[in-house]
């Protein structure tokens, strides 16, 4: 784990001497924290377009760009994100080693039971890295559960409980911890594909380059989004967050951090939680 500044306005903040991982250094509560004017502390990966950690350490993407604005409108002054990989998200939420998560971490039902969610700010759709010129002649999901292939996911995703919920055997979803891990084990012929969201995957082409090709998004993969997600002790906070995130979905600055981010906004708000915490998981 990191931690790094949230860029942006009067809510950059420089790394803090609280140490996340010590349950006596922090307030009892988001809502003690902002009370006492206490930075906000928001999980975040490096997976862009969902979260993108600059050069200089600041966080920008689409989830902590939303969060802070947001937060902003709730009087925090101060933020903070704390890089972590996606399964360690929900266990140190709850270990209160941060208040709240803003890094893309998908709805489904298991989550969506252990933590409070908002109201979906990104709705996302997934793709395949194959190697150029697609050996395998790999389609669609049905072809990675009837081929002899290794199709790499991230450890503890979104897609590696959607994917083995949609029938693919475990045996063939080796995990990773992070999306340039995956694509090096496709580089190196350890997998035949890596699944993850078409965005990441084009933004990964993108910036890393990569003699791999990107498929269109995957029709037989269900409909995915995210939104904040918190402890269901803070859910007073959460509901006053959940309020302000409603009528900030309304505004033009929404519409700018999504079409900024290559996401678009009219599908998040139509999009619900109900709607998204019914997918499998």
């Amino acid at each position: 784990m990191g931690l790094v500044a949230v860029g942006g306005g009067s809510l950059l903040s420089a790394c803090s001497t609280t140490d996340p991982g010590n349950p006596a250094s922090v307030a009892s509560g988001i809502q003690s924290r902002v009370d006492d004017g206490e930075a906000i502390r928001i999980a975040i990966g490096n997976e862009p377009p969902y979260t993108k950690l600059l050069p200089s350490g600041e966080v920008t993407g689409a989830a902590p760009d939303v969060a802070r604005a947001v937060l902003e409108r709730l009087g925090v002054q101060e933020v903070e994100g704390i890089t972590t990989p996606y399964e360690t998200m929900i266990p140190g939420l709850d270990a209160d080693r941060w208040d709240m998560v803003a890094a893309g971490l998908f709805m489904n039902q298991s989550r969506c039971a252990e933590v409070l969610y908002t109201s979906p700010d990104i709705v996302s759709t997934e793709s395949l890295a194959l190697p150029a010129g697609n050996p395998k002649n790999i389609q669609d999901m049905s072809d990675l559960k009837s081929m002899d292939v290794k199709v790499a996911v991230l450890a503890a995703s979104f897609e590696l409980k959607t994917a083995k919920s949609l029938g693919v055997p475990e045996s063939k979803l080796p995990t990773y911890p992070l999306a340039p891990d995956a694509l090096q084990g496709l580089d190196d012929g350890r997998v035949d594909a890596v699944l993850l969201p078409t965005l990441s995957l084009d933004e990964l082409k993108k910036q890393q380059g990569g003699d791999f090709i990107v498929t269109p998004p995957l029709d037989d993969f269900p409909l995915t989004g995210s939104g904040a997600a918190f402890r269901k002790s803070d859910q007073a906070f959460r509901d006053k967050y959940n309020k302000e995130m409603e009528a900030f979905k309304q505004t033009p600055e929404f519409d700018e951090i999504m079409n900024k981010w290559g996401f678009d906004p009219e599908a998040a708000r139509q999009a619900t939680i109900k709607e998204l915490c019914a997918v499998e998981g």
